[in-house]
């Protein structure tokens, strides 16, 4: 990290642990609106002096028990950002307080080694479940570094990390853009990641610096927006951009893909043509504005589908794999495949991909089907790209997922035994 970025880092952390402070009365509003407290004992503790301990763990001041017990238990469903009358984020509030009980605990350096730990691993996992599924030429096209184009691109697709481990969504994307006569560029993997797994690890520094790195060649493709499909890296974009390059510095926009879709309705219109006569449920999150209403708007573009609501725990975290709290994930599924299966639908719809490679294998233990709704628009376009995925993962068998698709990591120049164990992890753990 240069010296300047550190500065710069520390800087507009400081400014904007300040301004909530500042702001914040106390009100516990946010408290109130938090849907993780049935799964902790705070559900008997007052609001208010929830919030003030955030705000002294905050301040590096002494604090109640209370205020580490709810920034331990935030899931990030955002149901507390529209709570707050005095215009605070919560959410980022409580990823703060976090990150200070780590660095109390644990000590930057130790935090700062686990997330270098981790980011290895997880690169790990990726490169080999991607490998699995794409060819060696087309892995490097999607995840290769360049800094320019010959002439920039209006848009740039930013696809994220972990959606390499479902590619069929990430190529029905591309294919639907195409079919739109998009002028666009695409860019993710790790080497364009956007920090977070540094920030899970309460190590904020070393992610706004690799945020920073990623921003800087997003920057560089000259174009006029970036759209964005995995939740996490529209929120560390948005909500966390201004520890990435600070105040004042001009905004590259980051639209997610869901929003992009909708202001492009009678484009897609134009291209869905082919019957899907399905009846479907979606499976959704709260925690990024407006997703909901977009998915909505894009089926509604696919002839022959029935969307049906059911009931669901929405407001359950903002994606499936980081809907950790003990019980919080058990009560969303049940919920969700319970009411799938009275709607008697024909398909789960998820919206993400992450909640997609969750899900997918409890297609096997239901009478409905899991799929992507990037899936549900290619029928109707006429194309559908296979879900290796769920069909790994339904095998229930590393043997024969080897047997099937190992020549192809092979010539990735990876050793299918060697690869067993980030496989196994990724499919089965």
């Amino acid at each position: 990290m240069s010296p300047k970025t550190e500065v710069s880092f520390e800087s507009n952390l400081q400014a904007r642990m300040d301004r909530i402070t500042e702001l914040c009365t106390f009100c516990g509003k946010c408290v109130e609106a938090c849907s993780m407290l049935p799964y902790t004992e705070l559900q008997e503790e007052n609001p208010e002096s929830v919030v003030r301990s955030v705000v002294d763990i905050i301040n590096g001041r002494p604090f109640a028990p209370e205020g580490a017990a709810w920034a331990q238990a935030c899931q990030k469903s955002g149901a507390c950002i529209d709570a707050c009358p005095e215009d605070v984020n919560p959410r980022e509030m409580l990823l703060y307080a976090r990150t200070k009980l780590q660095q109390r605990d644990f000590g930057k350096e130790e935090l700062r080694q686990r997330g270098r730990n981790f980011f290895r691993r997880l690169s790990g996992i990726i490169r080999v479940t991607a490998g699995l599924q794409t060819p060696p030429d087309l892995y490097r096209r999607l995840t290769s570094v360049r800094f320019e184009k010959k002439a920039p691109a209006q848009n740039l697709f930013y696809f994220g990390c972990h959606i390499l481990k479902t590619p069929h969504i990430l190529l029905s994307c591309m294919d639907v853009f195409e079919r739109m006569g998009l002028d666009y560029e695409v860019a993710g993997g790790m080497a364009h990641c956007c920090g977070i797994n540094h920030f899970r690890s309460s190590d904020p520094e070393a992610g706004a610096a690799m945020g920073t790195r990623s921003l800087e060649k997003f920057q560089s493709y000259g174009s006029g927006q970036v759209i964005t499909f995995c939740p996490t890296c529209q929120m560390q974009y948005t909500e966390y951009r201004p520890l990435y390059n600070g105040p004042g510095n001009d905004e590259l926009p980051f639209v997610h893909v869901t929003k992009f879709l909708a202001q492009n309705i009678d484009t897609l219109k134009s291209l869905c043509l082919t019957q899907v006569n399905k009846r479907i449920a979606l499976h959704l999150h709260g925690g990024t504005d407006g997703v909901e209403e977009n998915v909505k708007a894009i089926l509604a573009c696919v002839p022959g589908l029935e969307v049906v609501e059911i009931d669901q725990h929405k407001d359950h975290g903002y994606q499936c794999p980081t809907l950790l709290l003990p019980g919080a994930p058990e009560a969303m599924r049940e919920k969700l495949f319970s009411s799938a299966s009275a709607a008697e639908v024909d398909s789960v719809v998820t919206v993400y991909h992450s909640c997609h490679f969750e899900l997918c294998p409890e297609e096997g233990n239901q009478a409905f089907e899991l799929e992507n709704f990037m899936t549900i628009l290619g029928q109707s376009m006429g194309f559908e790209y296979p879900d290796w995925t769920k069909t790994f993962k339904l095998y229930g068998d590393l043997d024969r997922v080897l047997a099937e698709a190992g020549e192809q990591l092979r010539e990735h120049g990876i050793d299918p035994d060697k690869a067993r164990g980030p496989l196994k992890a990724a499919l089965y753990g």
